[in-house]
């Protein structure tokens, strides 16, 4: 063995520059279900990375029409149509209400870090009812977590159309519908989408709401992008190439057709309607006329559309803004902060190594498409004080959305050159 060292090496970590893998796509399906002869137990987190992890757990088609569920439905269509998302399963009694539950979710949600949002399904209660309880929600779930620094991008409800005494679907009336724009639940969706072959398997499926495909249109969208964007930037390996990313698919033929939770059919209802929906809030799918597919008509959330997160996607960028810089900041914390001799305040290189770090952090997006920009600003007239934080302002120029086109087409004698 040898003696003397002589020269010692270090191992570096870090110059290769490589990322722990991106967990945006990762979601939770809180589903109200039996789980008597499966492999699951209440109140508990399953991780499926496909559908056959579910089917394993004998979450399968026969279980669905045996258990009148749609659990196996909601899962096959996340992983459809995002084939690389990570989806937590977690059941809930059937019986239980969908604010009761919530109690029971918010340890799995802070053990499982890395879920960014969550969907709800199988909850007796039916669209006129859960008006009443997004905002409770939003306080219960979304805002506790937010105070322990846990950001959570959105929360998809279903909106199940509401039964009458013999279990006949009561029709919605766009008109007369509560506006969810007035709610203060900006983290809170609403989805009343319906494929009416889905509908069709069963009667206890008639007043079903697509809170599945909901979450595999998001998971497979960077944070930025909106749920009823016609194309996406990041298609699976399958539909490169393709001019867009609808929710129809020819093979098993879903989504040929449309309809609200009520079982109304998409083309039965006027653009006024459809228009009124829209701009209540409610996540509807529809199709563009003279081209093919259904899509999302939006991203809405359940707050006045002045607010800053009025949609999805703008809870999104912004929440991957805050995680990242948290990550880069924490490791400052109570470390040493050299002072400017001359008056006291935190030295001009600090300031500076700072700003470095949140700038490396948030210029990941920018590379990404995710932010059109942002700027970083530490006071450096500041002070360190163990009862004060250091105040940092950061400024991100989120990307916008066009949600539609007006052109001027018209026919001319020659082309006006001047």
């Amino acid at each position: 063995m040898a003696q003397l060292t002589g020269v010692s090496v270090n191992r570096l970590e870090g110059g290769l520059r490589r990322r722990n893998p991106k967990t945006d796509e990762v979601v939770a399906l809180v589903a109200a279900m039996p789980v008597a002869a499966l492999t699951l137990a209440y109140d508990s987190a399953y991780k499926l990375l496909q559908l056959i992890d579910a089917e394993r757990l004998g979450v399968t088609v026969a279980f669905d029409k045996e258990k009148n569920s749609l659990v196996h439905h909601h899962i096959s269509e996340i992983f459809r149509l995002s084939p690389d998302a990570t989806c937590y399963l977690i059941p809930i009694p059937v019986d239980t209400s969908i604010t009761a539950s919530v109690d029971k979710l918010l340890p799995l949600i802070r053990s499982q870090k890395d879920i960014k949002g969550l969907g709800f399904v199988g909850f007796t209660l039916t669209l006129p009812q859960l008006v009443s309880v997004v905002e409770k929600i939003q306080g219960s779930l979304v805002d506790l977590l937010f105070a322990d620094s846990r950001y959570i991008d959105f929360v998809v409800l279903e909106g199940k159309g509401q039964l009458d005494s013999t279990r006949k679907v009561k029709p919605f009336s766009p008109a007369t519908m509560a506006d969810l724009r007035t709610k203060k639940a900006p983290q809170v969706s609403v989805v009343i989408a319906q494929d009416p072959l889905i509908a069709a398997k069963g009667a206890a499926n008639i007043n079903y709401a697509a809170v599945g495909s909901a979450l595999g249109m998001l998971s497979i969208r960077k944070v930025n992008e909106n749920i009823g964007s016609v194309n996406i930037r990041n298609k699976p390996a399958g539909k490169k190439g393709a001019p867009d990313y609808p929710l129809t698919d020819l093979a098993s033929k879903l989504w040929l057709n449309s309809a609200l939770s009520d079982g109304t059919p998409i083309g039965r209802l006027s653009k006024v309607d459809l228009k009124n929906l829209t701009d209540k809030g409610y996540i509807y799918v529809a199709s563009y006329e003279g081209y093919g597919g259904l899509f999302f008509n939006d991203s809405p959330t359940c707050v006045q559309k002045a607010s800053d997160y009025a949609y999805i996607e703008n809870n999104r960028t912004w929440n991957k803004m805050a995680r990242l810089v948290r990550a880069v900041l924490i490791p400052e914390v109570k470390g040493v902060v050299k002072k400017d001799a001359q008056t006291g305040f935190i030295k001009s290189t600090t300031i500076s190594r700072w700003q470095a770090l949140v700038n490396s952090a948030l210029e990941r997006m920018v590379i990404a498409e995710e932010l059109s920009g942002f700027d970083v600003y530490i006071d450096p007239m500041q002070i360190t004080d163990p009862d004060k934080p250091l105040k940092v302002k950061i400024q991100g120029v989120a990307d916008g959305v066009v949600h539609a086109f007006e052109v001027d087409l018209g026919h001319t004698q020659k082309i006006n050159e001047d």
